[in-house]
């Protein structure tokens, strides 16, 4: 029964990347409010997409730790932070990618006067999706980085999955540190883009039967 949670939790972690790489394929661009208007549809459906992800994902990442151990504080940390990076990844594109289109679709034929308001709204609006950004960043680099060193401890996954897991861990807080901007659309398709391939790879070994 163990086995057959985690197979399917692997599984769940190969969709839960497909659906993150198709939001990032499709995600547009965004600009003035005429702009904003024009693709709140396709904004509402990439973001609604993304949302969908994010059960697929956790359940993933409850297998994964079930596989390493969950009487292993380290592995249960991983999962704790993990969570609380989704659940930002959530209201991100609760925020952005919901609330945002609704809102300007109700101001296509706003005066100057009211453009000027909702530039305002917007500014505070992009900063609290960026804040939400920084969250599931930090969260989901701490992630890979805690169960990277379980993987090691214990052996459960070939050390170089682990490896690669500490490196986009340490990679992406580093270039944080460093001033890159990874909460723009071009920095965060780089960051999904990496930590997709490490979840894809654990996925498939956590499809194969536990030694």
């Amino acid at each position: 029964m163990k086995n057959h949670l985690e197979k399917s939790a692997g599984v769940s972690l190969i969709i839960g990347s497909i659906f993150m790489i198709i939001t990032m394929a499709l995600h547009p661009v965004g600009g003035s409010i005429e702009q904003l208007i024009r693709i709140s549809t396709l904004a509402i459906a990439t973001h609604t997409i993304a949302i969908i992800s994010v059960p697929f994902s956790l359940f993933g990442f409850w297998g994964l730790t079930r596989r390493l151990g969950t009487d292993k504080a380290l592995s249960m940390a991983a999962f704790i932070t993990a969570g609380i990076g989704l659940g930002a990844a959530i209201l991100a594109a609760a925020v952005n990618g919901l609330a945002l289109p609704f809102f300007i679709q109700g101001y296509e034929n706003a005066d100057a006067q009211t453009h000027k308001l909702i530039d305002i709204v917007l500014s505070y609006n992009f900063s609290l999706n960026h804040a939400f950004d920084y969250i599931l960043i930090g969260g989901i680099c701490e992630a890979f980085l805690l169960w990277s060193i379980v993987m090691i401890k214990t052996g459960t996954f070939p050390k170089w999955i682990a490896y690669l897991g500490i490196l986009i861990g340490m990679g992406y807080l580093l270039m944080l540190i460093l001033g890159f901007v990874l909460v723009d659309l071009h920095g965060f398709r780089v960051f999904i883009f990496g930590i997709v391939i490490w979840i894809i790879v654990v996925g498939f070994y956590l499809r194969k039967a536990k030694p």
